[in-house]
């Protein structure tokens, strides 16, 4: 089964789907790669795409492979005698082996390939989501500045979080106490609009006032930015924006 290899090409669907661009864009066209050559997880964007009817998928022995297959199966099986009997036995028996080969053994050992595939794609995503979520859960906590500390008595920092919205919802900030309790929120519909149209600068501009108002209210130690969506780059400019027209008033 280690010498099983695994082709790819696109259905007619496929072909107009999948451009350079497309998640299946990596896996498109595959030519006899062996399986102990899949390493991670794209035997898991393979079967996505079979399912989605984007790719056709082949699990095979490579032909030189095969060929040795038979020839082993023929020595073991066959007779040698050189009679007319014995050379009309060894047609059926030649029958019998192909149909066991290509009936049951070899769409037995594809099944097996597939799921073999499968099992160590999904232990490979397992072991990368566990080195990720260790790291984010073993680094320290935030640690505060001696000016912050000497200024109040509290044991955790104020945390504002804030997460990127479409509209609806609307992009979130909320307050944290130094218990993990929700003190205020704010919906700010308005924050991220890139348009320079007059009114739309204008709602923008009174967003971030209040952004600026709810942040000088609350004072927090830190921000939190939930980094869900592309357009939360965008929004963590806008932060520091507002944070800067903040430095720039106390100044």
């Amino acid at each position: 089964m280690d010498n099983a290899v695994v082709s790819t090409s696109p259905t007619a669907d496929g072909n107009a789907a999948i451009d350079s661009f497309h998640q299946f864009a990596g896996v498109k066209w595959l030519r006899e790669k062996p399986i102990k050559m899949f390493e991670d997880a794209q035997w898991l964007l393979i079967q996505k795409a079979e399912e989605e009817k984007l790719l056709q998928v082949t699990v095979k022995l490579p032909q030189k492979v095969m060929d040795q297959l038979i020839e082993d199966c023929n020595g073991r099986y066959l007779s040698v005698g050189v009679s007319k009997y014995a050379q009309l036995w060894n047609e059926q028996r030649s029958l019998i082996l192909k149909d066991a080969l290509f009936g049951f053994l070899l769409p037995s050992m594809e099944k097996e390939a597939r799921s073999l595939l499968t099992s160590r794609a999904k232990n490979w995503l397992l072991y990368e989501y566990g080195k990720v979520l260790w790291n984010k859960v073993s680094v320290g906590p935030y640690q505060r500045k001696e000016s912050d500390v000497s200024m109040d008595d509290e044991a955790a920092p104020r945390v504002m979080a804030c997460c990127w919205g479409p509209g609806k919802p609307a992009t979130t900030f909320v307050m944290l106490d130094s218990s993990g309790e929700v003190l205020d929120v704010l919906y700010t519909g308005s924050l991220t609009l890139r348009s320079q149209n007059v009114n739309d600068q204008q709602r923008k501009k009174n967003d971030q006032q209040r952004v600026l108002k709810f942040m000088t209210d609350h004072q927090p130690h830190v921000v939190v930015l939930g980094a869900a969506h592309l357009s939360c780059t965008k929004l963590k400019d806008d932060i520091y924006e507002v944070n800067n027209n903040e430095l720039v008033l106390e100044s």
